[in-house]
């Protein structure tokens, strides 16, 4: 049903705009934790819990088949992580058992539990007696509310969520709940909520066990794709907050912790990362929005304070909030309202050195002094970039992004605006794969403008060449060299010309709205994006942009450096011509500055870094 929905939204969109284009979004594959296997290490104690606040942590606690341990694929979550099962493999691949037919995706094994014994505080057998629940929250994927605004890929009908039961006496695994698929307006519309709380009690004996495990599944199916590049990661289930312990209930749910919901902002106004050269002081913003939820059954008194360290870790300035009263979540979904907490003001600049530096923001919510039982989710930290590219992306996509057109010709731009001139040297984007990699056959061009007045104006470069999408590893960027450096300074447009009618699937991030900076072309007249989120394209500055090229050999001529002068083999004598960083003519025959240059040799430029 909500695939359906989403096409349906699709062609709705086709009829409003004034020519056959559409903006499409659509799932995306992703890099995966892949823990060991715990069979052999031993079995933990209770009480077992996970609620995925640190990805890096998470991943080596579980037995895992392509899960993704991440902190932003579903909207409010428990706290502040989750774990995502989808149709892909830790490798971004595509299951080979998918078929046309319900194949098994993603699997979520817990490492082996002790379920014989309790320790505490004398060592005693565990009983039926005791209580023994495992709880979770979980939601589908594909979110909620104005299409425009969803986050990844709502299951099918067909497709579903299984938890299981491993008896290690006779080596088997029961099915003990199972849930289908369905979309989580579907979903809200029956319980009144988007995530779900379930309790399954451990009720038989034979589970009594010191290698008792369990695992979570899902089956997946694919639906069917109007044209190649668009086939691509779906069926979504995400997990969070997991708890087995004894003496509980089945509506348990209230535990004694206070904890973030959301990453960490970016402490930058507009941008989630920026060139040192470009930043000023301006560029702050102004306060911190921060979600903070009481999942306990009564207030508790919290405290918050945040810090700003340089990349040698020494505090540059700190910020105390004072203790608040926070507000309990359940029933009303309540969160932290206080604004020290929930808003607390930027009060500090970075320094403009022009110079590229790292930064950390942590921020810290803990209850009282001692703080509460999950300490792990009671902190942030946001890793601040000053170096030489622009980043509206926090670096992981929800979703990929494409243009459906009958034009011949398509383009795609973001708008960024620059406080200095600058030399503009390549261009970061983020590709997803699809299935068999089908939008590596697209073609397209780099391409800037100027501002034509709150939209692209003027063409000021264009490549010459055609590009294709490359993949480089999983959640990689791949940089896209200039064939000549550009001298840019006001108002900047960053894209590319599509010339076949794939679709690209680029990465897009629906944690950061930049939609009001991101325009595209397929007739006369620029539109703006209507959906939200940021596009994942980095425009990169100056010579650190760039990896250096010596020697460089082609058919036609040979270019290497020799005490800072410029030698060429060039048997053809073709036309030479050799710039600076600025696109200033330099003399081929005298001593070269450091830095960056560029080498025109007939049609064809190479760029050499000389140190």
């Amino acid at each position: 049903m909500c695939k359906t929905a989403t096409f349906l939204f699709l062609l709705i969109l086709l009829f409003s705009f004034p020519v056959h284009a559409q903006e499409v979004l659509l799932p995306v594959r992703h890099g995966a934790g892949q823990g060991p296997c715990k069979a052999d290490t031993g079995a933990l104690l209770l009480p077992f819990f996970d609620d995925f606040a640190s990805p890096a942590a998470s991943a080596p606690q579980w037995d895992s088949r392509g899960v993704f341990f991440n902190d932003a694929y579903a909207p409010w979550p428990p706290t502040v992580g989750m774990a995502t099962l989808d149709a892909f493999d830790a490798e971004g691949v595509l299951y080979p058992t998918a078929v046309g037919q319900l194949f098994f995706g993603d699997t979520l094994c817990s490492p082996p539990l002790r379920l014989d014994s309790v320790f505490e505080p004398f060592p005693r057998p565990l009983t039926l007696d005791d209580s023994l629940y495992l709880s979770f929250f979980y939601l589908p994927g594909g979110g909620s509310g104005n299409m425009w605004e969803r986050i990844g890929d709502c299951p099918g009908q067909d497709d579903s969520l299984l938890l299981e039961f491993y008896d290690p006496s006779s080596d088997s695994w029961t099915l003990v709940w199972g849930r289908g698929g369905e979309s989580v307006d579907t979903l809200m519309a029956h319980t009144g909520t988007d995530w779900q709380y379930v309790a399954i009690p451990i009720d038989d004996p034979r589970y009594l066990s010191p290698a008792f495990r369990f695992r979570f599944r899902n089956y997946c199916s694919l639906d069917e794709a109007p044209k190649p590049g668009i086939l691509s990661n779906s069926d979504q289930w995400n997990l969070d907050y997991i708890l087995l312990d004894k003496g509980r209930t089945a509506d348990g749910r209230a535990s004694r912790d206070v904890a973030f919901v959301h990453p960490a902002p970016s402490p930058l106004k507009e941008f989630y990362a920026m060139p040192a050269r470009q930043y000023t002081p301006s560029d702050m913003a102004d306060s911190l929005p921060l979600v903070i939820t009481n999942l306990y059954s009564e207030e508790l008194a919290t405290h918050y304070t945040y810090a700003i360290l340089d990349d040698g870790g020494s505090e540059l300035y700190s910020y105390d909030g004072g203790y608040e009263n926070a507000p309990v979540f359940w029933p009303a979904r309540q969160y932290q309202s206080a604004r020290a907490h929930a808003s607390p003001p930027v009060g500090y600049a970075l320094p403009a050195t022009g110079e590229a530096a790292s930064y950390t923001i942590v921020h810290t919510i803990r209850e009282g002094v001692s703080g509460d039982l999950h300490p792990d989710n009671d902190t942030l930290r946001f890793a601040l970039s000053l170096t030489d590219f622009y980043a509206y992306d926090d670096g992981t996509p929800e979703n990929g992004y494409g243009l459906t057109s009958t034009a011949a010709r398509v383009r795609l731009a973001v708008r960024f605006p620059l406080h200095v001139e600058d030399t503009l040297t390549a261009v970061d984007l983020y590709f997803n794969r699809t299935f068999d990699d089908e939008n590596a056959s697209s073609r397209f061009r780099l391409t800037l403008w100027d501002d034509g007045g709150g939209h692209p104006g003027n063409i000021i470069y264009q490549d010459a060449d055609l590009r294709h999408p490359s993949f480089q590893g999983l959640n990689r960027y791949v940089r896209y060299p200039l064939e000549q450096p550009v001298v840019v300074s006001g108002t900047l447009y960053v894209g590319l010309e599509q010339t076949t009618r794939d679709y690209l699937n680029l990465g897009f991030d629906r944690n950061r709205d930049a939609s009001s900076r991101t325009f595209y072309l397929t007739g006369t007249e620029w539109q703006t994006s209507i959906l939200r989120g940021a596009l994942m394209l980095r425009p990169c500055f100056g010579q650190s942009a760039l990896v250096s090229i010596a020697p460089v050999d082609t058919p036609q001529a040979r270019v290497w450096l020799s005490d800072g002068k410029l030698c060429i083999d060039n048997p053809d004598r073709l036309p030479v011509a050799v710039y600076d960083a600025l696109g200033r003519p330099l003399d081929p025959n005298a001593q070269l500055p450091c830095g960056l240059i560029i080498v025109k040799i007939g049609p064809r430029p190479f760029k050499i870094i000389i140190r």
